[in-house]
């Protein structure tokens, strides 16, 4: 029997893993009716029933304390120097800003303002190597084991990255078009600060896959931006774990980023090729060395707070909200017990100044922009801030006597919304997501619903701070999301709460962590057979590894099949229209001038994709005949027109001004036919 462990109770180690088995049974089955929006009685009574068995168990072995070490606060060395450097750095930050000018890069003010950056690291970083404890081997070999596991769950996560990639997404939205045409205007030399087309774009993105393209011979195309977009993805995961490790040591840290490597949501996501994992990276970058800082109060992750959110701010709008984290976690900081003295208070001001200024000097030029062409740069953001009088506006707050009354309604209900988005109801975006689709799988769902009495624990029994501040990120980092007062149908949205990854799937993971650990350290335990640690141990990776392959599984089938299959029914087939001109050129000798596309529709296909598959980016601009124009055929031959085939009017009079021209219909692997009439 179980002593010592649960007080003044006697619980086996059969009669454990059954509880642990039945709750999370019963809240696997009740987040099976969940995510089909089904409660009843039913289905509160088990959930009710899974968390008291979850709670009995927490408080007859509770998680491992959230102990937090003393801080030692040493006198900075060679300050005289190190004060110095820092000016020569503002010095050259100042020249920096003063040559930028306009929306463009250029090389004076870029090195000045590298050189400002490096010498302001070089200036504050501490400049003695630290003095590692000497690990033991027991201690080398669970690091050993946990890299191992790590660089494991890593290739897992790029293989379900990587897996029929040129096929799912199967083609480009309208925005992944834009995108690749900036890409174009950097690989032609351009230098853009700011990328203004489609309401705005932050360069980060453009950049790098523009290097990727020319140095590394990444192809141009939707591919470029998929490939991209997976090694950002499979980097995020590494960086999962040491965040999820800081708040709970490395078991925790291990399933946070396997969950997260499995996981739809994050799938989704990141082969979108969009912009989404530029958030997620950063804000996991951002988050860990917060939280170790939190910890150990050390001036260097102080420093790299600043670095990760200023590099963050040059990827996607979602990360916009982490500094609002930033703020609360350094007031909730001032109120510390080890800091709650002068010197302490002195020493955070100061951290707390230098994460300021770090994150200041990276985004110099972006925020030049900014305070150059504001309505520019916060043009995204103020199109769903703000409260227009459109008509989802009105139908929302009919009720509301004031705009004011209707603005506090709309993040009220936005906030209930991304809080049920991971259980009952996701993103309704038919692009991003299985539409309506929770955000997480019913394995890590469930997890996520038991990880509750684990939170309660540690903020009102344990009162441990980083779990306090964990909460209090959750609705700043949902800022991201729950501010599209304009547009709250975009709310949730599974792409701007890509910053909430690293927190949720912490959170997920909380509870099975909690029951590897009864499971395996749990003493004493009767050895009522010889080798029961060994079956404990068994039965414990056997439990993980189950759970693991029931998400996976789940994850693989909601999207390379469901969503798959609504992505494909959505986007215009452009590669098909691409594919087809190519073959007319390759077959009939029709160059790509004399190749056009007739819109009778500007939803029926996107010629600016066109010119993507095509590698001619300037082939969408001068041969496409937009719904307005009229349709006048080109006296050059061999020539070609793409046409819907509902298009009846150009169909018939293509056929009666040239009888001669073939039409021929093209069967679409996607059930989108199209015509293209051909005049040799």
């Amino acid at each position: 029997m179980l002593r010592g462990v649960f007080p003044s109770q006697r619980v086996g180690w059969l009669w454990l893993l059954g509880l642990l088995g039945t709750a999370l049974a019963l809240m696997i089955k009740v987040q099976a009716k969940l995510q089909f929006r089904q409660l009843d009685g039913a289905v509160l009574l088990g959930a009710a029933v899974s968390l008291g068995i979850w709670w009995w168990l927490i408080k007859r072995q509770p998680p491992k304390p959230d102990v937090l070490p003393s801080i030692d606060q040493h006198p900075i060395k060679h300050l005289t120097l190190r004060l110095g450097i820092s000016a020569v750095a503002m010095f050259s930050a100042l020249v920096a800003w003063h040559n930028l000018f306009g929306n463009e890069f250029n090389p004076l003010s870029t090195w000045a303002w590298l050189i400002a950056i490096g010498l302001w690291l070089l200036a504050w970083l501490p400049w003695q190597r630290p003095h590692l404890p000497k690990a033991d081997r027991a201690e080398t070999k669970r690091a050993w084991l946990t890299f191992g596991c790590l660089l494991a769950v890593t290739a897992v996560g790029l293989w379900i990255r990587l897996y029929r990639l040129d096929q799912m997404p199967y083609d480009m939205t309208v925005d992944h078009g834009w995108k690749m045409e900036d890409v174009y205007t950097i690989l032609q030399g351009g230098r853009p600060l700011f990328l203004p087309n489609n309401t705005g774009r932050e360069p980060g993105q453009f950049y790098y896959i523009a290097t990727l393209i020319r140095f590394f011979g990444v192809p141009f195309g939707f591919i470029a931006l998929k490939l991209g977009n997976v090694i950002i993805g499979t980097l995020t995961i590494p960086f999962i774990y040491l965040f999820a490790r800081e708040l709970g040591g490395r078991k925790l840290g291990i399933l946070s980023a396997m969950l997260y490597a499995l996981g739809k949501w994050p799938l989704e996501t990141t082969r979108m090729g969009l912009r989404f994992p530029y958030a997620t990276l950063p804000a996991a970058l951002v988050l860990w060395s917060l939280w170790r800082y939190v910890r150990l109060g050390k001036r260097s992750d102080a420093l790299l707070v600043g670095v990760w959110m200023g590099m963050g701010l040059y990827g996607y709008i979602g990360v916009r909200a982490v500094p609002f984290v930033i703020a609360a976690v350094f007031g909730l900081m001032a109120i510390d017990r080890r800091r709650r003295n002068r010197k302490g208070w002195l020493t955070l001001l100061g951290h707390g100044s230098l994460t300021l200024i770090t994150t200041a000097l990276i985004f110099l030029p972006l925020g030049h922009f900014m305070l150059d062409y504001p309505d520019v740069f916060w043009f995204r953001v103020s199109t769903r801030t703000s409260n227009h009088l459109d008509e989802i506006s009105r139908e929302f707050c009919q009720d509301t006597s004031s705009e004011r009354a209707c603005d506090i309604k709309k993040f009220v209900a936005n906030n209930v919304n991304l809080a049920v988005a991971f259980n009952w109801r996701g993103d309704r975006n038919e692009v991003n997501n299985v539409r309506f689709d929770p955000l997480l799988d019913k394995v890590s769902a469930a997890l996520f619903l038991l990880s509750l009495p684990i939170i309660v624990w540690r903020l009102f029994i344990e009162r441990s701070w980083r779990w306090w501040m964990l909460v209090v990120s959750l609705p700043l980092l949902g800022l991201a999301t729950t501010l599209s007062l304009a547009y709250p149908i975009e709310n949730p949205s599974a792409a701007r709460t890509g910053v909430l990854m690293p927190v949720i799937f912490t959170m997920a993971a909380a509870p099975l962590a909690l029951a590897i650990e009864w499971l395996t350290k749990a003493k004493p335990f009767d050895q009522w057979w010889r080798g029961s640690r060994a079956l404990q141990g068994v039965l414990s990776v056997g439990m993980c590894i189950w759970l693991l392959a029931w998400a996976g599984r789940e994850n693989f089938q909601r999207y390379f099949v469901d969503m798959a299959r609504q992505y494909t029914g959505f986007i215009p087939n452009n590669r098909e229209v691409a594919d087809a001109i190519r073959y007319y050129r390759d077959a009939q000798g029709v160059p790509y001038a004399n190749a056009y596309l007739m819109l009778n529709s500007y939803f029926w296909k996107e010629s600016r994709n066109i010119s993507v598959h095509l590698n001619d980016m300037q082939w969408y601009a001068s041969n496409t005949i937009k719904p307005e124009m009229e349709l006048i055929v080109p006296e050059k031959r061999p020539v070609i027109i793409v046409l819907n085939p509902d298009d009846q009017v150009h169909i018939e009079q293509l056929q009666r001004e040239h009888p001669e021209g073939e039409l021929r219909r093209i069967s679409s692997a996607v059930g989108k036919d199209f015509l293209v009439f051909h005049l040799r």
